[in-house]
């Protein structure tokens, strides 16, 4: 049928565990079992001005 004014838009979120030593952009380590936020860099946390 006729949509009108509208335009339909499909987006794919794809997710994937990769078996790495270290975080892509920081070199923070993924080690399995680890405390809560215990590898986390502040480039991770994404704090405001850290780019």
């Amino acid at each position: 049928g006729d949509t009108g004014d509208w335009e339909v838009i499909v987006g794919l979120e794809v997710h994937a565990q990769v078996s790495s030593q270290a975080k892509l952009f920081s070199g923070s380590p993924t080690a399995f079992g680890a405390g809560p936020n215990s590898q986390v860099s502040l480039i991770d946390a994404a704090m405001p001005g850290m780019l």
